[in-house]
């Protein structure tokens, strides 16, 4: 209790280590718990499912699939115990009379609710998918709908026209499941009466669905991976043709960081969580680092203490033992202030991330257990390093003074090129990630974007004119176009044998509009229109080895005029390189489901207000979205953003933590130099010259921090740059300025002390010694 309360006298004397230690500590773990608790819940994606071990989703390239290769299979395997087909949909549902409301759900067999563990508030697991015209919604759904969670037994229509029964109401997805929230399940076979698909499940040639398969226990269903992959090139055309050339079974607890998406699932980066790991732990290690550095640059200062002691009897290991429990008292307070740091921050790291994290909820025994573990671990390496180094001094070391020198210790000076070597590294590569987020932005994508409306169209195929001709008579719309497939939606695949080998072009049905409203030119060919024509891109025309007079191309036995090429512009995300694309004509019969107007820069808002009302005088009481196209391709990048905000605010927390350490370091730095200072200013040195030679030493480690810090951003910026077919460069500016910033906020930082150590009175000083 003695040795305690001697050292609360000592923090209270040493205001400037008590505040960076206690305050540099509890930010640290402030960010160490946030993102504790989302890694942990990251990590334990789709645990909830008690059959999770015996999952698998069938890939191969990505992961489509045809409906009746699920059933061939179990057939085929007796190491498979069931099965579901998965197919997400967007569709309209209404009850009698109500409005048509926006709605996502799953068409997947009986199967669903046997295999994955989504709880049902009402209905039985075995029963409630059995039948084509029977719903299952979730309990948000449902109250909007009714109004009340226990619907079972009403009626629902799905697109105005198709009756449905409510069977079973399940809970909401949670947000630890690979798939997206859904607002209903349907039987599978539900799509033969919704889309007039009646050989859905005999249709090999529609591969559009997922599969995902579940073994019996004690067997190995990925070993017969190899074999089917061999009776898929037999039988399978996509297999066949060469478009598919694998088969992979990926356990259920891989899906969720897995780069192929599958229908109704989302994924996270698993790089990501890394990246945040790694970040954790160099937190950790700059607030733990930080409070060794600065303890042991105290010792100067706790000399007396450790010398009375050691004369009055004080073995080493009471020592230690002192030390360390000191240690503890002060994470203890860290962790008390960094809880509540943390939930003032919750909502936005909640935002940044896009999760939902609550700090409560994650208070279970197992991780409170887990915590205090990890604050005793904490507390004694950051108590034992300096009280194996402050045991060890010697009494007489204390009187002859030569205790300073051993104090200037090279741990300081190796550990603070560390913390800048991090914060420069962070600096550089967030400025980078966010100068390719606003290349990605910025790039002309070779058509305009700008003042363009879409909506998604809802009408007949034999609308498609009445509701065009409405929509240009607003003052504020110049054209209007319907399509099928768009720069959006990056298009529908169609593959197909030319020449012998299989290539993929992907496909738009559009109007004449369509390129007036994207400015988008084509150079006519000689061909004569034809109703079967189509328009070609550059990329298509290299695929299928035109140089000279595009006239027409085969695809399969068909012969297919060629109408006119347009230069290549982007309609996938800028990951991709621009592939083959061909735009065929919409013809009057032909589906639709975008319109896209072009709109006056000028009252935009009133035009759009007046779209609204326009169009829902058209579609009736249906739930619909107005967007403008600049701003959903904006929205493909955000994730980009994202990544750079993070590391932004990370790079921000390293500079306080670094600026922390390096401020109470030249602090005791100073009150080391006290008297070489007060020599120097007898002899005539002035102020300005004491503080270069006092900020020297530092800007010596700065600038090393600076030199390893480089060529290791510019490494992890080059690999990262590697996953976009269209990058930034990384100008040597950019390294140049992180650097230059860092050692501006060292030099401001130290220039602080240093000054109040060259302005000070040499008289007082040499009194002191």
């Amino acid at each position: 209790m003695l040795g305690l309360k001697s050292y609360l006298r000592h923090l209270s004397r040493n205001k400037m280590y008590t505040t960076v230690t206690v305050l540099g500590f509890a930010l640290s773990l402030t960010f160490v718990l946030l993102l504790g608790v989302y890694i942990q819940n990251e990590l334990s994606v789709d645990d909830f499912h008690k059959n999770r071990d015996r999952i698998y989703r069938l890939e191969n390239e990505s992961v489509d699939f045809s409906p009746p290769i699920a059933t061939d299979l179990k057939q085929e395997y007796a190491e498979i115990e069931d099965f579901t087909r998965v197919l997400n949909v967007s569709d309209r549902i209404s009850t009698s009379g109500s409005q048509k409301i926006k709605f996502d759900y799953l068409g997947v067999d009986p199967s669903f609710f046997n295999m994955f563990s989504f709880p049902l508030l009402h209905g039985e697991s075995e029963d409630v998918l059995q039948t084509e015209d029977g719903i299952v919604l979730s309990k948000s759904m449902a109250l909007r709908l009714f109004g009340t969670s226990n619907a079972v037994g009403k009626s629902v229509f799905i697109n105005t026209d198709h009756k449905f029964t409510v069977t079973g109401i399940m809970d909401d997805f949670p947000e630890n499941t690979h798939f997206t929230k859904q607002d209903a399940l349907v039987n599978l076979g539900a799509f033969k009466k919704l889309w007039g698909f009646d050989g859905l499940f005999e249709e090999y040639g529609w591969c559009s669905i997922s599969i995902y398969l579940m073994a019996k226990p004690n067997t190995n269903l990925p070993a017969k991976a190899p074999q089917i992959l061999e009776n898929f090139k037999k039988s399978f055309w996509l297999y066949q043709d060469g478009i598919a050339k694998t088969v992979e079974f990926t356990p259920l607890k891989e899906l969720y960081f897995s780069n192929k998406v599958g229908s109704g699932t989302k994924s996270n980066s698993r790089t990501m969580v890394m990246v945040l790991s790694a970040i954790v732990f160099i937190i950790l290690l700059l607030a733990v680092g930080n409070y060794i550095n600065l303890t042991i640059a105290q010792a100067t200062f706790r000399g007396k203490e450790v010398a009375v002691k050691k004369l009055l009897g004080g073995s080493k290991k009471q020592l230690i033992r002192q030390l360390v429990t000191e240690s503890f008292v002060l994470c203890f307070a860290a962790v008390l202030i960094a809880f509540l740091f943390a939930k003032l921050l919750e909502p936005t790291l909640n935002s940044l991330l896009e999760t939902n994290l609550n700090l409560n909820q994650a208070l279970t025994p197992t991780n409170i257990v887990v915590a205090l573990g990890m604050l005793l671990l904490i507390g004694f390496i950051s108590g034992i390093v300096p009280a194996l180094k402050i045991s060890g001094f010697k009494p007489i070391e204390v009187v002859r003074g030569e205790l300073r020198t051993k104090a200037k210790s090279v741990y300081a000076k190796a550990f603070i090129t560390f913390q800048y070597t991090v914060a420069i590294s962070l600096l550089a590569c967030s400025w980078i990630i966010l100068k390719q987020t606003d290349y990605l932005r910025n790039k002309d994508l070779g058509f305009n974007k700008d003042n363009i409306v879409h909506l998604e169209y809802l009408g007949g195929t034999s609308q498609k004119k009445a509701i065009k001709d409405e929509l240009l008579k607003i003052p504020g719309v110049k054209d209007a176009s319907i399509t099928w497939q768009s720069p959006l939606s990056g298009g529908s695949n169609q593959t197909f044998n030319y020449e012998g080998k299989p290539v993929s072009f992907q496909e738009f049905a559009v109007d004449s509009a369509f390129y007036d409203v994207f400015d988008i030119k084509v150079m006519p060919t000689e061909v004569a229109y034809s109703p079967n024509g189509v328009v070609l891109n550059e990329a298509a025309l290299k695929t299928l080895g035109i140089t000279d007079n595009p006239v027409s191309f085969k695809m399969e036995e068909n012969e297919v005029p060629i109408l006119g090429i347009v230069k290549d512009f982007n309609f996938k995300q800028l990951r991709d390189n621009i592939g083959p694309l061909m735009l065929r004509h919409q013809t009057p019969e032909f589906f639709a489901d975008n319109i896209f107007l072009k709109v006056d820069g000028q009252g935009i808002v009133n035009t759009i207000n007046q779209v609204k009302s326009t169009y829902a005088g058209i579609v009736g009481d249906v739930e619909f979205d107005v967007q403008f196209v600049d701003e959903t391709i904006d929205q493909w990048y955000k994730k980009e953003e994202r990544t750079g905000k993070i590391i932004s605010y990370f790079t921000f927390l390293a500079v306080i933590i670094s600026s922390m350490g390096i401020l109470a370091m030249a602090t005791f730095y100073m009150q080391q130099r006290k008297k070489e200072i007060g020599v120097r200013k007898v002899n005539g040195a002035t102020i300005g010259g004491v503080m270069m030679l006092l900020n020297k030493d530092f800007v010596k480690w700065v600038a090393l921090a600076f030199l390893i810090a480089v060529p290791l951003s510019w490494y992890a910026m080059h690999k990262w740059l590697e996953g976009f077919a269209y990058k930034t460069n990384m100008n040597w500016w950019v390294f140049l300025f992180a650097g230059v910033l860092t050692m501006l906020v060292a030099l401001f930082t130290v220039s602080w002390q240093s000054w109040r150590a060259a302005s000070a009175n040499p008289v007082d000083a040499l009194k002191q010694e």
